[in-house]
């Protein structure tokens, strides 16, 4: 009512105009979308109740408007015409209402019932469409670029697309209000928005999409979406389908259970700002399915799919993902998180991803190959370099993969918290061929180098492993830490504790010397493995082989030469090799401690070389040893290095350049070296065996250290207490005090000096 008596308090002003050449204007949003010569004016009227209309008769006829379609009367002089109009689309159930102030400058609206067609060969021109109809249209014809405006507008449409932007020109469409837009099962068109075009949303309204008959969203040309809320709440096919590029700069999306992809875009996909979240429950269907490369470097982005072989995100080309919230939930068997096709990149960011699908066999050249469900897989390299990662794969994926590159992988940056939790299997590829598949943490079939970041890796399932490089048929390396960097910059920790996996009962390999069980062939877990040679420079770098029934699980392992410059370093291995190299194995540096409480704490199976760095290594009972060197070929130049176990390889000595002293003596016990002069070189504690074998107390203590020369006699002491000092893995510094005990003095006169310190002789 108040509107209205303000309208007519005008009207009454305008019979004063006359005379003087005024023009009337109405005006909504600041557009002016009537206006007219006071003197050509015949009368106005009003219509209906409250009332609804407004109705302005002049020499051409009668113009209808709502009062709902302008918020402002002024009047104007004839020289100052208006600055922008806009056509007005009403519907009203089977019949529409239009205002057009373009009639004569190249704006044609015809209404069938309720459905509209525009043509328009003026440019920039502003449509508001709004009102309600269950069975109407709007289809723009245009020449040039135009804006649509949905202010509250519901409308369904029996036989085409809701609204049809048919020309292949720019459309800008903004949200007003609550909007709602629907198609027919049996639509002519594929899309319930359709854009011939290149198509712009903004707005500060919700747009809801049903889309019956194939799309929601359908754009042959490029997509971006600047602000505005846009919720598909269920199609026959995608959420959105898009000819080109589809770039998100703000508002937000939301996409549930389309018959298809959530976003299927032929062009490259940039998500910059905004929240969005796609839910896909079809087989083999993507939440995001890109031809180009997408990219995400800011705003909110949740992914679920849950279908078979489906994919959180896929791309034919390259991911990039350099900041922003990244959580993906995809439960299929043989699903995936992220998929590309070409490299991965990452720079940062916050990336949570669960992969709760299964591994499955299919057929693949006659011959049976497992199909993994994986959280980021990439065909070709991926590169991280910053980013927050949460992965778990739960007790349900058997056999996943965490990342899994195709081709190799750099870690440079970044915090990770990766979790894998199911079982792997044995299972036969064809004939009697049979393998096992199993989780792990990170995998590269190419070089891997994990150079700077924080990593906490854990696997419990059965043959679980931590980090694997290689195959078989590719003898990949794996580098750890950058060479004389700081070790803070790589913190990586490492747990497994699954059991290994039967392949094969008989036949087979298996370690040396032969024991119980060995004679079959396994899937074992690992902490650390790679086909090739792994070569550690830097890094506080811990891994712990938890497996309790069976050996098989060692820390860290190199199919070739195992290479450590540098780091700190702890391994611990309950059944097996706490560290293991295929051919030789080579300190230079660093702070390394291994040990094994029913195996070699170090084993090389070719050559060992200790050159530098302070090495501590611990073995079970006998037969097992601190530093075992199966080629016997173990050559000492430098290091402060000492080997506890049953037993112990001895140094070559022809090709020894330090001595050593191989003390016998007994598990538990406190030794201390002296010079004889009294300076302490060394105060050890020897470990207490947790093991079963032989040899009872007997422990077998291989010493080496710069300060021990030829020529030069030595007090050992054995049997004592130690107190005071700092203590790492039993090896104490500063403040130590020694008391109590036995002493006995030996005479190093070769490389390697045997010294009996309360105990027999070893393996």
């Amino acid at each position: 009512m108040r509107k209205t008596l303000l309208i007519m308090a005008l009207l009454l002003a305008c019979l004063g105009l006359n005379a003087q050449n005024y023009h009337i204007n109405l005006h909504n949003n600041g557009a002016v979308v009537y206006d007219d010569d006071v003197n050509a004016i015949n009368d106005i009227r009003f219509q209906g109740q409250h009332p609804a209309n407004i109705l302005i008769n002049n020499e051409f006829g009668t113009t209808t408007f709502p009062i709902s379609s302008f918020d402002s009367i002024t009047f104007v002089k004839q020289s100052a015409p208006p600055v922008g109009d806009t056509v007005y689309i009403t519907y009203s159930g089977s019949s529409v209402i239009v205002v057009n102030p373009f009639a004569n400058d190249g704006v044609t609206v015809s209404t069938n019932s309720a459905n509209v067609t525009v043509n328009a060969t003026m440019a920039n021109v502003p449509y508001v469409v709004s009102g309600s109809s269950a069975n109407g249209s709007l289809t723009i014809y245009s020449t040039s670029s135009f804006y649509l405006v949905l202010s509250s507008l519901s409308l369904t449409s029996g036989s085409t697309a809701a609204i049809n932007l048919a020309s292949n020109v720019g459309a800008a469409l903004t949200l007003r209000g609550d909007s709602d837009l629907a198609d027919n099962a049996n639509s002519s068109l594929n899309a319930t928005l359709y854009a011939a075009g290149n198509l712009t949303v903004n707005g500060t309204g919700l747009m809801r999409v049903t889309g019956n008959a194939k799309h929601g969203i359908a754009v042959d040309g490029s997509m971006t979406v600047l602000s505005g809320a846009i919720r598909i709440v269920e199609t026959d096919s995608d959420g959105i389908h898009c000819g080109g590029n589809l770039t998100w700069n703000g508002g937000t999306l939301n996409i549930v259970s389309p018959g298809s992809d959530g976003l299927d875009i032929s062009g490259n996909v940039t998500i910059q700002n905004g929240d969005l979240s796609i839910h896909t429950t079809a087989e083999a269907q993507r939440c995001i399915k890109v031809s180009g490369i997408f990219t995400m470097s800011n705003g909110t982005l949740t992914l679920n799919a849950s279908g078979e072989d489906s994919k959180g995100i896929k791309a034919d080309s390259t991911v990039n993902i350099h900041g922003g919230q990244l959580t993906i939930e995809h439960s299929g068997d043989m699903s995936k998180g992220i998929k590309a096709d070409n490299d991965i990149s990452i720079t940062g960011g916050t990336i949570n991803i669960t992969a709760s699908g299964s591994t499955v066999m299919q057929v693949v050249n006659n011959q049976n190959e497992p199909a993994y469900c994986t959280a980021i897989k990439c065909d070709t390299d991926i590169n991280i370099t910053g980013g927050n990662f949460t992965i778990t794969l739960p007790t349900s994926n058997h056999g996943g993969k965490a990342i899994s590159a195709d081709g190799a992988m750099t870690i440079d940056g970044g915090t990770f918290n990766i979790t894998t939790q199911g079982n792997g299997a044995s299972y036969t590829v064809s004939g009697s061929t049979k393998d096992a598949y199993t989780s792990c943490c990170l995998r590269s079939n190419s070089n891997m180098s994990i150079l700077s970041g924080n990593l906490t890796l854990s696997s419990s399932g059965t043959g679980g492993k931590g980090i694997k490089v290689g195959t078989t048929s590719n003898d990949a390396t794996l580098t750890i830490g950058v060479p004389n960097a700081d070790n803070d910059d790589l913190v990586l920790n490492v747990t497994t504790s699954g059991e290994r996996i039967t392949v094969s009962s008989g036949g087979g390999g298996g370690g040396w010397p032969p024991g119980p069980g060995q004679g079959g062939d396994y899937a074992n877990p690992k902490g650390i493995k790679a086909q090739g040679n792994l070569t550690i420079n830097s890094g506080n770098i811990t891994v712990n082989c938890t497996q309790s029934q069976n050996e098989g699980g060692e820390c860290i392992e190199s199919k070739a030469t195992l290479t450590i410059n540098g780091g700190i370093i702890e391994a611990y291995s309950v059944k097996d090799d706490a560290v293991n190299a295929a051919q030789n194995l080579t300190i230079n540096g660093g702070i390394y401690y291994a040990h094994s409480d029913a195996n070699d704490g170090t084993d090389s199976n070719g050559n060992m070389f200790l050159n530098g760095g302070l090495n501590i290594s611990n073995g079970a009972r006998s037969p097992e040893e601190g530093f075992d060197c199966d080629n016997n070929q173990f050559k000492i130049t430098g290091s402060t290095s000492i080997g506890t176990g049953g037993g112990t390889s001895n140094p070559t000595q022809n090709v020894c350049t330090q001595p050593s002293l191989k003390i016998n003596t007994q598990q538990g016990y406190a030794i201390q070296i002296l010079k004889s002069d009294g300076t302490v070189i060394c105060t050890y504690q020897c470990p207490t065996f947790t093991g079963g074998g032989g040899g009872g107390n007997s422990m077998v203590m291989l010493f080496t250290d710069p300060q021990l020369q030829t020529g030069q006699s030595y007090t050992v002491k054995y049997g004592g207490t130690i107190s005071g000092g700092t203590n790492w893995n039993g090896y104490y510094t500063g403040n130590v005090t020694y008391s109590g005990g036995n002493q006995t003095t030996v005479n190093v006169n070769s490389m390697v000096t045997t010294v009996s310190a309360g105990g027999g002789g070893g393996w």
